[in-house]
């Protein structure tokens, strides 16, 4: 697909909810950026892995126990991946570039992912080009999943609310063992084409690769044997793949989010800022629990507006795009739950696998 652009001007929208930002942090005098809140968070995400780590390689529990403990691993995994990969890859954890590149490499690169494709897949076609079929990669899931009225209908598709779940165990299995290679063979992601590649990026990205493999893969190996460490890094995978996809699911494969086609000359008519509160839905924005574990992703709107804010700023900026949508009769969707939310994505999933 050619390059999509918005309607620039005029941008009352944006302009008007600028300004309303700004004032909100000049007027209480902090910083857009991370602070102690975010730091402290990192630091008992951090601890909290390799203690657990440490209790399978080194206290070897019985195997249930051991078992359950590498599902944990995965899911504190994805908190790490939510919570600080997430704000460093968007520059947002640190005002100083070299320690968001070094948090980012630890929360993703080190988890198994390479920040520098995540940067393009999911800063730049996903945040510019929300649920726009054929740029977004988040919904170029087909034939396997219909994300899109744009997409056409297999006989398939039709089960897709039911297998969904089991393929979501596979969600990094394929993103961090296959996908990441693929698109660094091709030089592409999606139909997008990647001529940014420079020698440090490759050291990166199998330096990460290298050092994930080596910590939950190879070093179980010797301690319990190759099936033993097998059947391990399964379960641990299929748990951070099941977190991540539900969690990034529910923003934008719901019912309530929208999706837009751009015109015959490959334009949306609508200003940016409007089209990423059309296709992004929040949940559960009460549930303290939930916004520290998802690093404030329950908030899509705020962070699709202001992805450079870190997330521990998003519930009070959520008050002020809120009040700004109903200034200017704006829509601005949000479940109450994060039950409602997953209800919502598997009634989207059936919809579609079933539509003409």
């Amino acid at each position: 697909m050619s390059k999509v652009t918005f309607t620039n001007q005029p941008r009352p929208f944006k302009n008007l909810l600028d300004e309303r930002i700004h004032d909100y942090f000049s007027s209480h005098h902090i910083q857009e950026r991370g602070n102690w809140k975010l730091y402290s968070k990192t630091i008992i995400l951090l601890i909290s892995l390799f203690s657990v780590y440490s209790v399978i390689i080194f206290v070897q529990p019985n195997a249930i126990l051991s078992l359950t403990l590498c599902g944990l691993v995965g899911f504190i995994q994805a908190t790490i991946g939510f919570n600080v990969m997430h704000d460093a890859a968007h520059g947002s954890y640190s005002n100083n570039k070299n320690v968001n590149n070094f948090i980012a490499f630890i929360g993703g690169d080190l988890m198994g992912g390479s920040t520098f494709l995540w940067k393009i897949k999911h800063n730049i076609l996903h945040h510019t080009y929300t649920n726009i079929d054929g740029l977004d990669d988040d919904i170029a899931k087909y034939p396997m999943f219909r994300l899109c009225h744009t997409q056409d209908v297999r006989w398939f598709h039709k089960y897709q609310h039911i297998y969904s779940v089991p393929l979501y165990f596979f969600t990094t299995f394929n993103w961090i063992l296959f996908d990441d290679y693929l698109k660094l063979a091709t030089k592409k992601i999606n139909t997008t084409e990647i001529n940014t590649f420079k020698p440090k990026d490759h050291i990166g990205f199998w330096l990460g690769k290298l050092m994930n493999l080596g910590i939950f893969f190879i070093i179980p190996i010797f301690v319990f044997g190759f099936w033993k460490a097998l059947l391990g890094f399964f379960i641990m995978h299929a748990v951070l793949g099941l977190t991540l996809a539900l969690v990034f699911q529910m923003a934008h494969a719901v019912e309530e989010a929208e999706f837009p086609m751009p015109n015959d000359q490959s334009k949306i008519e609508n200003e940016w800022a409007i089209h990423q509160v059309n296709t992004t839905v929040n949940f559960a924005m009460n549930n303290k629990v939930i916004s520290w574990l998802v690093g404030g992703l329950n908030y899509q709107v705020e962070h699709h507006l202001y992805p450079k804010i870190s997330h521990i700023h998003y519930p009070e900026i959520s008050k002020i795009v809120k009040r700004t949508c109903q200034d200017l009769n704006i829509s601005y969707h949000a479940f109450p739950t994060f039950r409602q939310a997953l209800v919502s994505h598997f009634t989207f999933l059936k919809q579609l696998g079933a539509a003409d």
